[in-house]
């Protein structure tokens, strides 16, 4: 079961959130907030899974608030639900595991979720690319290789690690070792960063 709690400040949007992710029988809504003060508070004493946050928010905002939930409850993991996508490389930098666009079908929302939850890290494919430039160069290092690219492309779409060896024909071993080096020299420090700075670089 995924403990997930919601960071929105319009109650109607928090509503409609919990009626659309309570229909799912392995997520469980176990609080709701409409800032990220009220949210920190509301962390400890509900040790929820996942965090599902807007950025724009009275009082301390989404960005903030992820930078303090990753010093105090590193476990947990924050999911960005906004309409900007000005805002990713921000979003990434604080320490947000996924970051989603409020344009996403109910199905793409629910997949997020549980990827969050298994330790990927979904991006929503529609942010514009040249917002991902906000994530500043990394270091040249080497060329990333075709096969590097393959995971990278898949890794992007939310595939499982898994299922990325198996459609490419690869043992997970290899999948693994191949997204490690992706990350080394395109600089990224987790899934995310890897896909966004791929995309920056026109290499997916």
């Amino acid at each position: 079961m995924i403990r997930l709690l919601l960071v929105e400040d319009h109650q109607i949007v928090r509503e409609g959130l919990r009626r659309m992710l309570e229909l799912e029988g392995d997520i469980r809504i176990v609080g709701e907030c409409a800032n990220g003060e009220e949210a920190l508070r509301q962390t400890s004493a509900l040790a929820p899974d996942v965090v599902l946050t807007d950025l724009k928010m009275p009082g301390m905002g989404g960005l903030e608030f992820i930078r303090r939930l990753k010093a105090v409850r590193p476990e947990c993991r924050a999911l960005v639900l906004t309409f900007y996508d000005e805002f990713l490389a921000d979003a990434l930098q604080a320490g947000a595991a996924g970051y989603l666009l409020k344009d996403l079908q109910r199905e793409e929302l629910v997949q997020a979720v549980r990827a969050v939850h298994q330790g990927r890290s979904p991006l929503h494919l529609t942010v514009d690319r040249d917002r991902l430039a906000a994530l500043t160069s990394a270091p040249p290092g080497q060329d990333v290789s075709e096969q590097e690219r393959a995971v990278l492309r898949l890794v992007a779409q939310g595939v499982p690690t898994r299922d990325i060896a198996r459609q490419l024909a690869y043992s997970e071993s290899t999948v693994k070792r191949s997204l490690r080096r992706a990350m080394e020299k395109l600089g990224a420090h987790n899934r995310a960063e890897a896909v966004a700075e791929a995309v920056r670089r026109s290499l997916i």
